[in-house]
């Protein structure tokens, strides 16, 4: 055990108010303790060293290490401060290259002393591991120590029992600290029902409470002021029941006249919900769903009404909470997994499988609007082309009249089913009109022969059109450049359209290899393309499977519609949604909007968009506002007044998400309806420390709220699955790591990243990493941190272990 040191006389604040005897024993320890220990970890990196100099440094520092006992208690914090300086200088100067480098200025964050065998031994958490005798206690590492589990399970006064190795030692925790020692000096100590931090030079007695999360589900209508305790999550009250569809039906009882006018809206027409996180437009546009299939049960069928998310979290819960509204049997989609099955079904030739790395900039160009106008000119041209071509090959034909009006008479017809009702006019058949087929077998060959120079294997397979006009517009430089440069001329630079194109021709190039997907002459002009550009066919790749791009299925459909008409279902039937719901709106591009709209019936379609333009996260949308969205579709949208009025979040929290936003949101008008807690930032000197910390809050909020919902939040998953292993191994129970968005909806912790939160809410969030690197003040990190920030109901803590976030409010640090 650690010997005390002298107490000596109580330490004073600046207020007169001093420390009581049991706090300055702690400190005196403590001191002492950091002192002892950066002086050993100079002795170790200077073993077995002959610099003279560093010799006469060691007795100095030892000199001042001994003269602190006497010192007058007015004299200790130059003496120390002397002392640490040396220490540390000397230390960085001789460990800067060692590989197993502990920071004098921060060592450890955690001080333990287990009593095992009538014996009592100390123990230092930290970032690292020094077992050195010239330490008077070991430090060990948190995230590799199986000793140091000890002190994340455990608390001070508990017994334990744990497996080390192959042996099994138990005992119990007499002492349990948490330290925050910053450049090099002791600034905060915390134990079970004690806290100290030093203000200005002088310490005085700290927050006593335990950390705390309060004010979760159940309790949202209570003033703050009753229950609040600074630094503390979660209410006192007993427990209460979990329902996933509680703030549902929190919003269901206070619909207002301006929601109610949304939901009442006339059945056909589009229209855009707008609004704040949390605002209820989810909600709004769920009821208008229920609204539309109650007044007109027999047209609105389970099996025609479709809502559309793009995240499976958000569509299992809005699957969960459809027949509390008494909508039975209908099943809401996820966007990417319902046009991949649709895509595969139409184009079972193509791979199955798509990239996970594709590039941004390709991501950016396969979603951009201009694509719409593009593949209708490209079409265009190419009929313009087959039917001077016609006309002229067939002009010394007695036919040629007929053929003429034929082709005028099949003019609303998409591309692919005219060509269809010409070959079938040309073999004798009746298609249009009073026109009499042809009987002309020579006039058959000329058309066949002109079909398949115009359209390689359009009589064996129609529809293979639709890929040869995507590949004509991806695959070929000159055409993909003059593309971009007659539409958005400046989005893209040369550079970039180059190394879209490049992307392209790889990806078709290992389709070709693996399954031969086009016929020769297509595949020597593309390698013409690449010569053109001084570039070389690439054959070799290293067992690499064919893939597309997940934006490749929108825009293939796109493109079946354009060219076949309907997409059909596989009773043969025309694929109609008697009604739309598009939520999360603002992550859908132009041509994923285009693509549903034109499921809808075409004379009444019916179709509810909801959205908030400050939660757009998904890259490839350039968007900022829902004009230049809604531009681009060919359907009128009525805009409704955007929702004003948050449910969801305090207006403590809110305040805090309009600062993360800042200038630049469109919600101008946004307030909440209660009050709660302050939102609190709390800082951390390393990992391990945040860690310590928060287990602690989680494990006491799930004993006070058993039901509560709890997301533990990092920017990215990788982040994530860190912060999760540090928590397991501190024996948080009833805790999930999210990897692909399969939250339970059920009472708990989930860990996982921002983006996979968003259109959900907890009773509770914390943001571990709201640093300004994680957080910059670029447009992405804004409106990320903005989807974190609002997922919270009740309460909102932020963690970081270096600066906050530049994008944050002034917000006192409750570490102390």
């Amino acid at each position: 055990m650690l010997e005390n040191g002298d107490r000596g006389e109580t330490v004073k604040s600046q207020e007169g108010a001093g420390l009581s005897p049991d706090e300055d024993l702690v400190l005196r320890e403590e001191l002492k303790l950091l002192l002892d220990i950066q002086q050993g970890l100079l002795l170790e990196a200077s073993e077995d060293k002959e610099d003279p100099d560093l010799k006469n440094q060691f007795g100095e520092i030892i000199e001042i290490r001994d003269s602190l006992a006497e010192a007058r208690t007015e004299d200790l914090p130059a003496l120390m401060a002397q002392m640490e300086r040396m220490v540390i200088l000397k230390y960085q100067q001789q460990s800067s290259q060692s590989s197993n480098f502990i920071d004098p200025e921060s060592p450890y964050f955690g001080h333990m002393r287990l009593l095992e065998n009538g014996r009592e031994r100390d123990l230092l958490i930290g970032s690292g591991n020094c077992f050195s005798s010239h330490l008077p206690c070991p430090i060990v590492d948190w995230r590799q120590s199986p000793i140091s589990g000890i002190f994340f399970k455990y608390r001070e006064g508990d017994d334990y029992v744990e497996e080390i190795g192959d042996r099994e030692i138990e005992g119990e925790v007499t002492c349990r600290r948490m330290l925050m020692i910053e450049e090099g000096r002791v600034q905060r100590i915390n134990w079970n029902g004690g806290a100290i931090e030093e203000r200005h030079g002088q310490w005085i007695p700290g927050p006593g409470n335990v950390s705390q999360l309060k004010g979760g589900s159940g309790s949202a209508s209570r003033p703050f002021e009753e229950e609040f305790v600074a630094g503390r999550l979660g209410r006192s009250k007993g427990p209460r029941h979990y329902s996933v569809d509680k703030h549902l039906k929190q919003i269901t009882a206070l619909i207002d006249q301006q929601q109610f006018d949304v939901i009442t809206q006339p059945q056909s027409g589009v229209i855009l919900i707008q609004g704040g996180a949390g605002s209820g437009k989810t909600t709004v546009a769920l009821h208008r769903m229920a609204y539309l299939v109650s007044q007109k049960t027999g047209y609105f069928k389970s099996d025609t009404v479709m809502p559309v998310v793009f995240g499976p979290a958000l569509a299992n819960y809005i699957g969960k909470v459809l027949p509390s509204l008494g909508i039975h049997g209908v099943k809401p989609r996820v966007y990417q997994e319902w046009c991949s099955r649709l895509r595969i079904r139409l184009f079972p030739e193509l791979p199955s499988s798509y990239s996970e790395s594709t590039p941004v900039a390709v991501i950016q160009f396969k979603r951009h609007p201009f694509l719409l106008k593009w593949f209708r000119e490209v079409i265009e041209k190419r009929e313009l082309q087959f039917q001077q071509g016609l006309f002229s090959k067939t002009s010394s034909y007695a036919e040629n009249q007929s053929l003429k009006e034929l082709w005028q008479l099949l003019e609303p017809y998409p591309l692919v089913a005219k060509v269809k009702r010409l070959l079938q006019w040309s073999r004798g058949n009746r298609v249009a009109g009073d026109i009499a087929p042809s009987s002309n077998s020579s006039l058959m060959q000329v058309i066949e022969r002109l079909v398949e120079d115009f359209f390689p294997g359009f009589q064996k397979n129609p529809e293979s059109l639709v890929i040869h006009i995507w590949n004509d517009c991806f695959l070929f430089w000159e055409a993909l450049e003059q593309g971009a440069t007659d539409y958005i001329p400046g989005d893209f630079t040369e550079g970039q359209l180059k190394s879209i194109w490049s992307w392209c021709v790889r990806q078709y190039q290992k389709r070709v290899v693996t399954s031969g997907e086009d016929e020769m002459p297509v595949r020597e002009s593309v390698v013409d393309s690449l010569a053109s550009q001084g570039l070389n066919q690439d054959t070799t790749f290293k067992d690499e499977l064919p893939s597309l791009d997940e934006e490749d299925d929108t825009l293939l459909l796109l493109l079946y519609q354009m060219l076949v008409g309907p997409i059909l279902r596989k009773n043969g039937k025309p694929l109609r949604y008697t009604h739309l719901m598009i939520d999360e709106a603002q992550d859908f591009s132009p041509l994923e909007m285009q693509l549903l709209v034109n499921l809808s019936p075409k004379d009444r379609p019916s179709i509810t968009l909801a959205g908030d333009m400050d939660q757009r996260i998904l890259i490839g949308n350039r968007h900022e506002n829902w004009e230049s969205v809604l531009k681009h579709l060919d359907v009128d949208v009525k805009t409704m007044d955007p929702l004003t009025v948050g449910y969801r979040s305090t207006h403590e929290i809110m305040s805090v998400a309009k600062s993360v936003i800042g200038k630049k949101t469109v919600n101008t008008e946004w307030r909440a309806v209660r009050h709660g807690a302050p939102v609190e930032r709390f800082s951390f000197q390393n990992q391990g420390a945040l860690i310590v910390f928060l287990s602690d809050a989680l494990e006491d909020l799930q004993i006070r709220e058993p039901q509560a919902s709890m997301a533990v939040l990092c920017r990215d998953l990788d982040g994530a699955e860190e912060l999760y292993r540090g928590l397991i191994r501190a024996d948080v129970p009833n805790m999930s790591l999210i990897k692909n968005q399969e939250f339970s909806f059920k009472p708990g912790i989930e860990v996982t990243e921002v983006a996979q939160t968003k259109g959900l809410e907890f009773d509770y969030v914390i943001v571990t990493d709201a640093d300004a690197s994680t957080y910059g003040i670029d447009e992405a990190s804004r409106h990320l941190l903005y989807v974190g920030v609002t997922r919270a109901a009740h309460q909102l803590w932020l963690l970081h272990t270096r600066r906050p976030s530049g994008l944050l409010p002034e917000i006192s640090d409750s570490s102390g």
